[in-house]
Formats: C-alpha cells, sequence, structure tokens
C-alpha cells in the first residue's frame, strides 16, 4: 500500500513534455501551460528589456522540450510592463561630462549633449527630456530621450571698462560714456 501511494503522490511514470512559451505574451503562455495541465509560476517580472515586448516571457525553467512531471511548477521570467521610472538628479551648473557620466550610471540609455554659444565653458545650462524641460526630483523613465546643453564658452563678457582705455575714458563726457556702456 505505501509504494501504491508513493506512485500516485509523486506521478510516477507520468511525465509530460515542456512546452516552448518563450517570446510569448504571458497570457498566451498561460493559457498553453493550462491546457497542458502544468502549473506555473511567475518567478521574475521586475527587470525591463528594451529588446522584448512589455509583459512578454523571456525564459522559462525548466526549459522547453524536457520532460517534467504535471506535478512539478514552471517558473517565468517575464519582461516588466514599463521601463523603470526615477527621480531626475540636478545637473545644471555641473561640467557636460559629469551629468553624462550621472545620467548613465543611474541607467538612463539615450542620452545626447549639444552646445550653445554661453559664456560659461562645458557647463550644462539645460536639461529636456523628451522635448520639455525637467526639473531635479520629477520621475523619468530610463528609456527617455534625455538632451544635456552646455555652453562652449564663446562669449566673452564685453564689460566696457575693461575695453575703454581708462586714459581716453578721462576725455568722454558722462554722456557719451553712459551711451557707450549701452552699446557694449
Amino acid at each position: 500500500i505505501a509504494l501504491l501511494f508513493i506512485d500516485v503522490f509523486t506521478s510516477h511514470g507520468q511525465q509530460v513534455q515542456v512546452p516552448d512559451v518563450r517570446n510569448m505574451p504571458l497570457e498566451k503562455a498561460i493559457e498553453i501551460l493550462d491546457d497542458a495541465g502544468l502549473r506555473w509560476e511567475i518567478s521574475d517580472s521586475t527587470t525591463f528589456y528594451e529588446n522584448y515586448k512589455p509583459g512578454t516571457v523571456i525564459d522559462q525553467d525548466p526549459k522547453a522540450k524536457s520532460y517534467i512531471k504535471k506535478i512539478r511548477i514552471i517558473y517565468l521570467n517575464v519582461n516588466a510592463m514599463h521601463a523603470p521610472i526615477i527621480p531626475f538628479p540636478k545637473l545644471v551648473d555641473l561640467p557636460g561630462r559629469q551629468g553624462m557620466a550621472t545620467l548613465k550610471a543611474m541607467g538612463f540609455k539615450h542620452v545626447t549633449m549639444d552646445s550653445v554659444a554661453s559664456e560659461m565653458d562645458g557647463l550644462i545650462l539645460q536639461v529636456s527630456v523628451d522635448g520639455h524641460h525637467v526639473t531635479p526630483g520629477n520621475p523619468v523613465s530610463v528609456n527617455a530621450q534625455i538632451k544635456i546643453t552646455v555652453g562652449d564658452g564663446s562669449i566673452v563678457d564685453l564689460n566696457p571698462e575693461q575695453i575703454i582705455d581708462p586714459e581716453l575714458m578721462d576725455s568722454i563726457d558722462e554722456a557719451n560714456y553712459q551711451d557707450a556702456q549701452k552699446t557694449y
């Protein structure tokens, strides 16, 4: 009786081939496994892979086409439904290279940098996410298109007192001096 009970309890001699449910939407994979009379569990659904559609079965254990007993559980690794969203850091006034490195280290994948005429050479002047201005702390998807704008240092501060020779300034009357300041 004990041997008979063990055979029934362990499903001795009852094996079924595991169907391949990889690269399928989770709903379809569940339907196939349920139709085969197999039990399943999601082992991971927190990681997001760009090369898979959200909610797609990425891997399974045991592997497809292996033989198992029906009482065994099939573990499914499923792609997350969306890319991680994290708070955006404060980057303005940092060096452009440091800003790029910070974003890459945080997991942002699509980061570009351009430069504009500015007094500041190499410092971040502005950051946009998917074409919109973003403030530090706002939640941003790691798959967003991020553009860092840095200054190129091409604009020189034209201070009239540095341009006009002090000896020459004595010969200019006060009205002309004010006009010269406005011009520069």
